[in-house]
C-alpha cells in the first residue's frame, strides 16, 4: 500500500489511534519526507495529531539539509527562507538563523547579528543537544510553510 493509502486508512481510525498511526507513519518515513510526499505543513500535522517528539522535529531539519544542501552537510537558508529571525539579544540586535549544518549526523543551528549598517556583527552555533523548544519549533515551523508554499 502506498502512503497516501495508508494515511487513508489511519484517518478512518478513532481519534486516539488516529493520532498514534499518524505518529508512527510521520516516524517511520520522516517528518520531512512525509509533509513532501503529502503536501501537508507541519502546522497542518499539528492541528491534527499536537506536539510532535523532539526527535521528529530534528530529523526533519536533518532531512531537509539532506535533500536540500547548499554545499556539503549544510543548508543555507537565505536561499529558501531567508535569514529566520529567532529573538532579540541583550543588546536590542535580532538574532537570525543563516543556515543548518548536518555534520557526522550532528546538527548545528548557525546564527548571526547584524550592525547597523547590515553588516555581521557576531556569528554563534548550537549544536542539536542545545536547541531550545521554541528555536527548534520555529524553525521546523518556517521551514515548512515556505517549502509548502513552494509547492502550491
Amino acid at each position: 500500500m502506498n502512503l497516501q493509502g495508508t494515511i487513508r486508512q489511519v484517518l478512518m481510525e478513532e481519534t486516539n489511534q488516529k493520532k498514534e498511526g499518524l505518529l508512527n507513519l510521520i516516524k517511520g518515513a520522516g517528518l520531512y519526507y512525509f509533509t513532501k510526499d503529502t503536501g501537508l505543513s507541519y502546522n497542518d500535522i499539528y492541528k491534527l495529531i499536537g506536539e510532535l517528539p523532539r526527535e521528529v522535529k530534528i530529523q526533519y531539519l536533518k532531512d531537509a539539509i539532506n535533500d536540500l544542501e547548499t554545499l556539503p552537510d549544510e543548508l543555507d537558508l537565505t536561499f529558501i527562507t531567508g535569514s529566520i529571525p529567532l529573538y532579540e539579544n541583550d543588546y536590542w540586535q535580532m538574532v537570525y538563523v543563516e543556515s543548518l549544518s548536518n555534520e557526522d549526523n550532528v546538527l548545528m543551528v548557525h546564527l548571526a547579528t547584524f550592525d547597523d549598517e547590515g553588516g555581521v556583527d557576531d556569528f554563534n552555533t548550537i549544536d542539536e543537544d542545545d536547541i531550545d523548544y521554541e528555536i527548534l519549533d520555529t524553525l521546523v515551523s518556517e521551514i515548512s510553510d515556505k517549502l509548502q508554499h513552494n509547492r502550491n
